[in-house]
């Protein structure tokens, strides 16, 4: 059996350039890595794929371990089966990139199970085909994106500390780009000017900006108060990660404690961490 950690990241800044011919955005984003992951083991089993999962509301069909295990599979002739025990940690539908942190480690598993040395460029290349993001998984660590998001350039990224903030319930990225691509066609609510007479009394910190906020805080507003009250309480930088819902700030030793506090004090689900 191969057990692996799947690790989230987050998306540090986060710009939406242009729609594309084939119907997915151009983007500009850094993602990094951060220790909270969900779980995975691996072992030869019968025919097929099998995915067991511990949330119930996972359909296998839908499931990018699945997918991943029967890419790759058929890409290198395996015809023995695999049977892939997952524990969920990251939630999903938070822009953490869990299900395509998944698929990548399930790649990885597969090559260990069947004693495959697979380069890291082969790797990434047969990863691209399950997901735009799930090349950068392949290493993890910290990446300036671009394209769809799988054009990589990595770099070293210092450890930063981090608490993420889960609002308890999923947001869809495709409907936050079509909403996105609806927003800048009509009229509708102007959320920049809502977020800046909030900022009034608030440091800011850290010029960096997540264009889905435009969208997210317009059908979302829990979320715009949860982060001007995060920057409120001491964080140097607020943002969502990705499309949401996960907001996440980035915090020390001096201004974690008054971060935590005021989540608890909300009855919040939180985590701490940090980068990787």
């Amino acid at each position: 059996m191969i057990s692996l950690k799947a690790w989230a990241k987050i998306n540090i800044g986060l710009k939406i350039l242009d729609k594309r011919d084939d119907g997915f955005h151009n983007i500009e984003t850094t993602f990094a890595t951060i220790n909270l992951s969900d779980l995975l083991a691996l072992e030869a089993a019968g025919s097929g794929v099998v995915v067991e999962a511990n949330d119930p509301g996972i359909k296998e069909e839908d499931n990018l371990c699945f997918h991943a295990a029967d890419l790759f599979r058929r890409r290198y002739g395996i015809t023995e089966g695999v049977r892939i025990k997952l524990i969920k940690n990251i939630p999903i539908g938070a822009g953490l990139g869990g299900g395509s942190s998944d698929a990548a480690a399930t790649m990885k598993g597969m090559a260990r199970l069947f004693n495959m040395n697979i380069e890291d460029s082969e790797f990434m290349s047969l990863a691209a085909e399950i997901g735009a993001d799930v090349p950068f998984f392949i290493k993890g660590g910290a990446a300036y994106a671009r394209g769809r998001g799988e054009e990589l350039k990595f770099f070293k990224l210092p450890c930063m500390e981090i608490v993420l903030y889960y609002p308890g319930y999923p947001i869809s990225t495709k409907w936050a780009y079509d909403e996105y691509d609806k927003t800048m066609l009509t009229p509708g609510v102007d959320v920049d000017s809502i977020v800046q007479k909030k900022k009034k009394k608030i440091r800011q910190g850290f010029a960096l900006e997540n264009d889905f906020e435009k969208v997210i805080f317009k059908f979302h507003p829990d979320l715009l108060d949860v982060k001007m009250s995060l920057l409120s309480a001491g964080g140097f930088f607020a943002s969502l990660s990705g499309s949401g819902s996960c907001l996440f700030t980035m915090v020390d030793e001096g201004t974690r404690p008054k971060v935590v506090k005021y989540l608890e004090g909300i009855g919040a689900q939180y985590f701490e961490v940090n980068t990787i």
